[in-house]
């Protein structure tokens, strides 16, 4: 996610994007990504374009993943956020 005000959505993607590369690196590769531009994080990710299309995508038995990587919290979650995803994500073991 970018908020345009503070951060040029092609920078911020290709960061983000590095990073969670990284991380998988040793254990899958990236096969999807949903990317908000413009949103607040504070947001709830139903109201998100982007993260409501990763939802969504849950509900598919051949979504062709099995986890999520968030190339910075701090972008992707605010307040009780996660807390509220955690189970959603278990339930659709992810």
């Amino acid at each position: 996610m970018s908020t345009v005000e503070h951060q040029d959505r092609v920078t911020s993607r290709h960061w983000q994007r590095d990073c969670a590369t990284e991380l998988v690196a040793a254990h899958g590769v990236i096969v999807a990504e949903y990317f908000d531009v413009g949103c607040s994080r504070r947001r709830g990710w139903r109201q998100r374009p982007q993260a409501a299309a990763l939802l969504a995508a849950l509900d598919d038995p051949d979504r062709g993943f099995d986890a999520i990587v968030v190339g910075e919290y701090e972008r992707a979650f605010s307040a009780n956020q996660l807390q509220h995803l955690a189970p959603v994500l278990e339930q659709h073991a992810v």
